[in-house]
């Protein structure tokens, strides 16, 4: 049966409740937005009233927004998650690892992942990324899988980044493939693909793929509240009970109904883009880059897999240094690294705009008198290729607990055991975890966001050019 998706059965819950002028004697504390002068949104913050439905125990609105959802992406059951990505990703893997089993992760993936694997007390084998020569991550390759299979025989499951976080793709059907063949669980976070569904140009989605359990950050591509994200279970060799239940443990026992309700929007949302929404989409990207590229001849645009991920690179200058020259002008980009800005552009349907226009004279004012400047190599940050391709812990999680930590200079570290997640943010992405042991080039890649003065999450004291180091 073809299913209505222009229908939001949780919004549509929400206004009729909203239109029978309810009195509030329940939480939220704001009484729905009575106490709140002037901020109308708060009026849809409610709770699990009669006919708003529950979360964790859905069975009206919820449900059926929920079963719409699967509809959309294919899978076999979908969830709303009101904790973002990371609650799936961190439920996904304790629903599908025990302590002790080997799982395969992207070297590349988000901390939230690592986390995961931690309070599974899960032994991660990481399986080194492919880059650019701009140090730009691409990918993972199948012989490097088929490689670590061949040391690991008994891994349990297997977590992919797919997209990277600068929307490149790989060929992430084949590494299922062989995955299932082994019968490891395959868990992608697609945090940056909950778009992929709608079809070419865009890449092939995780769930197309075979995915036995996929994550959306449906916040970051599709029009969702920050938070707000989905996760689906593609196959039976989940326990889709398991990962229910985790999810009941992990996310809010007071889950917000604007993320949710926006979630039910952003389902419909892409469930209704037509071929007509995506060729204006795609042609006012076009325009835009073509606005941009003639800016100033050292400004580079490169597009990823995914069309709306914007690669830029200003030719003598840190990406740092163009992204306060486009925030000088109130342009903001997703991310800044060493080398370059990346841009996530907006999936806008006939009838929406998107300031295009405004962007490209903001960027010329910005970029219009910066000198051509002579360029020189630079240096790249991305890791060098390891052989194997894959690499352990230096210490089991039960073997770091209760170790003694120092505090050591960074340039006196390698060869140490490091004690703290250290993470550039964004995108999130770990360059030191615990039990990691730590390299020249991990410390050198450090010391370029360091000079670079990057964001960087994590226990550790770099400011003070210093870490923490296991004894």
């Amino acid at each position: 049966m073809k299913r209505d998706h222009t229908r939001t059965p949780l919004i549509e819950a929400i206004e009729r409740h909203r239109s029978t002028q309810p009195i509030s004697f329940h939480v939220p504390g704001h009484k729905n937005g009575l106490l709140v002068q002037d901020q109308p949104f708060y009026q849809s913050d409610l709770t699990e009233l009669s006919g708003l439905d529950d979360l964790h125990d859905s069975h009206e609105a919820i449900r059926e927004a929920e079963e719409l959802l699967g509809d959309v992406y294919g899978s076999l059951v979908s969830h709303f998650l009101v904790n973002g990505s990371t609650v799936g990703n961190i439920a996904a893997i304790l629903a599908s690892c025990e302590p002790g089993d080997t799982v395969f992760v992207q070297r590349n993936c988000h901390k939230s992942v690592l986390n995961g694997i931690r309070l599974a007390k899960a032994v991660p084998v990481f399986i080194e990324t492919e880059w650019d020569d701009m140090g730009t991550a691409l990918g993972i390759r199948l012989d490097d899988i088929k490689e670590a299979m061949s040391v690991f025989p008994h891994v349990k499951a297997c977590v992919l980044t797919y997209p990277t976080y600068y929307g490149f793709t790989y060929n992430l059907k084949e590494i299922i493939d062989e995955c299932h063949k082994h019968d490891v669980v395959c868990i992608i976070d697609e945090a940056h693909g909950a778009h992929f569904t709608i079809g070419p140009p865009f890449p092939e989605s995780s769930m197309e793929c075979g995915a036995d359990i996929a994550v959306h950050s449906a916040h970051k591509m599709l029009p969702a509240m920050t938070m707000g994200s989905y996760l689906h279970i593609g196959s039976t060799r989940v326990d889709a009970y398991k990962v229910k239940d985790y999810l009941t443990m992990l996310q809010s026992s007071s889950p917000s109904y604007p993320i949710m309700a926006s979630l039910d929007y952003a389902r419909s949302y892409v469930g209704t883009f037509l071929k007509e929404d995506l060729d204006q989409t795609l042609e006012q990207v076009r325009e835009f880059i073509d606005g941009i590229e003639r800016i100033h001849p050292q400004l580079i645009v490169q597009q990823a897999h995914d069309p709306l991920k914007l690669i830029m690179k200003f030719e003598g200058r840190t990406g740092y240094v163009l992204k306060e020259l486009l925030e000088s002008v109130g342009v903001y980009a997703e991310l800044a690294d060493p080398n370059q800005v990346l841009l996530i552009l907006p999936l806008v349907k006939k009838g929406f705009s998107f300031p295009y226009t405004e962007a490209i004279t903001r960027i010329n004012k910005a970029l219009e008198n910066e000198p051509v400047v002579e360029v020189t190599p630079m240096e790249r940050i991305a890791g060098s290729r390891r052989h194997p391709p894959f690499s352990s812990l230096a210490l089991t999680v039960e073997e770091m607990d209760g170790k003694v930590e120092v505090l050591i200079s960074l340039d006196n570290a390698e060869g140490e055991v490091s004690a703290g997640m250290v993470t550039p943010y964004p995108p999130g992405i770990p360059l030191l975890v615990p039990g990691e042991r730590i390299t020249a080039d991990v410390i050198r890649r450090l010391n370029e966001y360091i000079r670079n003065k990057a964001n960087i999450q994590g226990h550790h004291r770099l400011a003070d050019h210093c870490v923490y180091v296991y004894r």
